[in-house]
């Protein structure tokens, strides 16, 4: 589940008087994911955080989204390896969805729920009977600091999101075992569909308030912390991801002209021989609001699509998350280039660093364009988070565009486009240089959480 390193009982209070270095679990680390966004940041967060700690032991994304993946049923009758076995061949197996029901109405639950504190206490009651549990256990105790890497999952919406309630059982754990606590480089947000989970957002109040520090990515869910919950100890600091921006100075060099050269396997026959990365060109993403929608969304991505070829340049689609399938039916149907989900990330990122302009409502791929000095062109997300990322890079004028923009929006876009495409390296190298100052400002993470931990232990 985790890769680990042993610890020799070092403790914060050693590291702070400068004799040992701070071990640190980071929980989140997404590069298991295809994500583009999930795959970049966890890296860049990886690295920051190795500057100043040692990272003890990760847990990765799949633990986080998935039970099966830690032994995470309890009160199960049947051990945990059968246990696996007959969910994973639910709705497959009648006799297996059947059996299934009966151990659910006797009581077995996944160990994560939207009571953190229970949680917590189920690791602590299991750990004994589920090998994955105890490691979840032995890795908090392993370490000095816990480093919940929040990313896009705090959204109080209904249902409740696993990822966060995981981190948020992650948070009571490590208190109870007398770690610091620290939750970074996310968001906290409601829901735009659902509302607020009044539920969820008053155990979550009562959880973030534990942690040493809540460091969030955007002004916006700093405000909501400090309007909504006023206790909690929260800072903002730009994402980890800007702190790439050195990677991608001259990342044009790492192109190759020929796009064939970036397809990653397995090579589809249909992706061969449109792209040219030896002239301008447009990308165009998606949007996790537009993932809720695949159908009709690929109707209206066509129009996007029709609408940026005027502009005179190839557009390119870029699949950047899972949730944005649909654009391969968008490039099915237009003939447009495509650049897949599984494209190398530090290629996939620089594809973006050139472009002319990118048109799109992912968040961490709008970041890795922005680092090269790429003009953006927002449209919205199932949270406010395109909405604040303009905020933080510096852009001015109307909010994001629908996901789904409709024919008048399209013309609109298509207008920014041309004012944008009009200031040419102008523009560019005023991006680059808010990119650069927010490099600088994330890199302060590691240095916030270690005066944190200091202020935390000599209380």
């Amino acid at each position: 589940m985790a890769r680990r390193q042993d610890n020799k009982g070092k403790t914060i209070s050693q590291f702070v008087s400068g004799r040992k270095k701070l071990k640190a679990l980071l929980v989140g680390d997404h590069r298991d994911s295809l994500n583009w966004g999930g795959r970049g940041q966890s890296i860049a967060l990886h690295q920051l955080l190795r500057k100043r700690f040692e990272i003890s032991g990760v847990i990765p994304g799949i633990s986080v989204v998935s039970p099966e993946a830690v032994d995470g049923y309890v009160r199960t009758i049947l051990p945990q390896t059968y246990f696996r076995f007959l969910v994973r061949a639910r709705n497959k197996v009648k006799v297996a969805d059947w059996y299934l029901k009966i151990e659910e109405l006797f009581g077995a639950k996944d160990f994560v729920t939207d009571e953190p504190t229970e949680s917590a206490e189920y690791v602590l009651r299991y750990k004994s009977t589920s090998k994955g549990l105890a490691e979840i256990y032995d890795l908090v105790i392993n370490a000095d600091a816990v480093v919940i890497n929040g990313e896009g999952s705090g959204i109080f919406r209904t249902p409740y999101r696993r990822d966060f309630f995981f981190y948020l059982m992650m948070i009571e754990l490590a208190v109870r075992l007398g770690k610091a606590a620290f939750y970074v480089n996310g968001i906290i947000s409601d829901c735009p569909f659902t509302g607020r989970n009044s539920k969820n957002f008053n155990s979550a109040r009562m959880t973030l308030k534990k942690c040493a520090a809540v460091l969030v990515r955007d002004q916006k869910s700093l405000e909501y912390l400090a309007r909504e919950m006023p206790e909690v100890k929260c800072h903002y600091i730009p994402d980890a991801l800007f702190t790439w921006y050195p990677l991608y100075e001259g990342s044009a060099l790492n192109l190759p002209a020929n796009g064939d050269f970036v397809i990653a396997p397995p090579e589809q026959d249909e992706y061969f021989g449109k792209l040219d990365f030896s002239r301008p060109y447009i990308c165009m993403g998606g949007s996790s609001w537009a993932a809720e929608y695949q159908e009709k969304s690929v109707d209206s991505y066509l129009l996007l699509l029709e609408g940026l070829r005027k502009l005179g340049y190839p557009v390119y689609i870029t699949e950047n998350c899972g949730g944005d399938r649909f654009l391969k039916e968008v490039a099915k149907r237009s003939g447009a280039g495509l650049v897949p989900l599984n494209t190398p990330i530090l290629t996939a990122g620089a594809i973006l660093a050139n472009a002319r302009l990118f048109v799109s409502g992912r968040f961490h791929p709008t970041i890795m364009a922005t680092l090269g000095g790429t003009p953006c062109i927002f449209l919205e997300a199932h949270s406010h988070k395109m909405a604040s990322l303009r905020e933080v890079i510096g852009y001015e004028g109307r909010r994001p565009f629908s996901a789904l923009p409709s024919e008048n929006e399209i013309g609109e876009i298509l207008d920014l486009a041309q004012r944008y495409l009009e200031q040419g390296n102008t523009l560019r190298d005023r991006l680059r240089q808010r990119a650069m100052i927010l490099c600088e400002e994330a890199s302060q993470l590691v240095d916030y959480i270690v005066s944190r931990a200091e202020t935390t232990y000599k209380a």
